[in-house]
């Protein structure tokens, strides 16, 4: 229970952050100036202003001081980070592990959201998690870890060759993270994955007469390596489970 409400925690208030990011990393806007204010008056938010969760539904969504609505994607970004901190800190607790899995969530929640509205997965947000995780395999020796980034670095690279643009370069970026945080053979599982439901979800589509629209890889990327997270292994021995058989 320590590290579920730890973790819940941490990721509330990493989830706030994520939400600035959301924001302004499209846009172009640092991260860090100007602090926190309010989208419509502009008015400089206070600390109680800033509460993860809480903030919102004591005011009910609305602006302090001008009464603007605040829009419902700030409590949802917040409440889906810290249930993902959650989850990952109840099933490994504080481990190398944990580390791996939170950055890579915390750089999909604002991944996702970002490629949804403006088509774009923000360099500091791939790469920034990248070097992170980079940093993490070879303190820990992971060298597994290094191959899974570089590995489908290079599938996704070479998807994007093939394809003439298909794939976009933040996918890619993106994909090295995946890689570096799950190691290769999991990393492997959550392309799979990312392929499968991404093409699932663009036949759907299709038959619906939505022809030419191209759909963010990103949710794809992201719902495939939250899968793996707490199912690759599982995967990994039915699914060799099923080819000995054979």
């Amino acid at each position: 229970m320590f590290w579920l409400i730890s973790f819940f925690t941490l990721g509330s208030v990493l989830g706030s952050f994520a939400n600035v990011c959301i924001w302004r990393l499209p846009r172009k806007e640092s991260i860090a100036w100007p602090p926190s204010h309010c989208p419509h008056c502009q008015g400089k938010l206070r600390p109680q202003h800033l509460l993860p969760l809480i903030s919102w539904l004591a005011l009910r969504g609305k602006c302090a001081m001008c009464k603007g609505t605040i829009s419902i994607r700030y409590p949802a970004v917040e409440l889906a980070t810290a249930l993902l901190f959650a989850a990952i800190g109840y099933r490994w607790q504080l481990s190398i592990t944990s580390l791996q899995y939170c950055t890579l969530s915390l750089a999909f929640i604002i991944s996702v959201a970002t490629d949804i509205s403006h088509r774009e997965v923000p360099d500091e947000v791939s790469l920034g998690s990248a070097a992170i995780l980079a940093v993490v395999a070879i303190v820990t020796a992971q060298w597994g870890h290094l191959l899974g980034g570089i590995l489908l670095f290079s599938i996704l690279f070479l998807i994007a060759v093939a394809s003439r643009g298909g794939m976009g370069g933040g996918d890619i970026k993106l994909a090295l993270a995946i890689g570096l945080g799950l190691g290769w053979k999991l990393a492997l599982v959550s392309l799979a994955l990312a392929i499968v439901v991404g093409g699932v979800l663009a036949t759907a589509l299709l038959l619906r007469g939505n022809r030419g629209k191209a759909l963010p890889f990103a949710p794809f990327l992201a719902a495939g390596t939250w899968i793996t997270m707490f199912c690759g292994e599982k995967l990994v021995e039915f699914y060799f489970s099923i080819v000995l058989r054979l």
